[in-house]
């Protein structure tokens, strides 16, 4: 029996589907360009006459760490997706065991329960809050 309910496997399908066309549609506007225009990753898409050089280096290099997130999200959604069709969603990673609806509901690409993504974020210091 698959850890979650068919609704439920459904609902979460459709949410990372439109997750992923959403973000691969985003990807895409900041590394394509439009005919002769270079993408937005690149520093002479920002520069204009009068602009400081830095400033639009600066704003390049963002939309590429931008672009770099998004990737990763992208790849996030897919594993998740790849989940959901092999009949592991909504189990942990790390311990097996399930993690809760509302985890999967809200965070739809989890790959840990609460408790041990808790563990995680104390061990890599990576936990919102003072880390001192």
């Amino acid at each position: 029996m698959p850890p979650i309910s068919q609704s439920l496997h459904e609902e979460i399908a459709q949410r990372l589907q439109q997750s992923r066309e959403a973000t691969l549609a985003t990807i895409r506007s900041r590394t394509g360009s439009d005919g002769d225009d270079p993408p937005q990753i690149a520093p002479g898409a920002h520069m204009v006459t009068g602009d400081d050089g830095a400033e639009a280096e600066m704003t390049a290099h963002d939309e590429q760490h931008f672009a770099d997130h998004e990737t990763a999200l992208l790849h996030e959604i897919d594993a998740a997706i790849g989940r959901l069709e092999s009949g592991g969603y909504g189990i942990c990673m790390s311990c097996g065991c399930e993690i809760p609806e509302q985890r999967l509901l809200a965070t739809p690409t989890a790959q840990t329960c609460i408790a041990c993504q808790e563990r995680i974020e104390q061990e890599s210091g990576g936990g919102r809050g003072p880390t001192m």
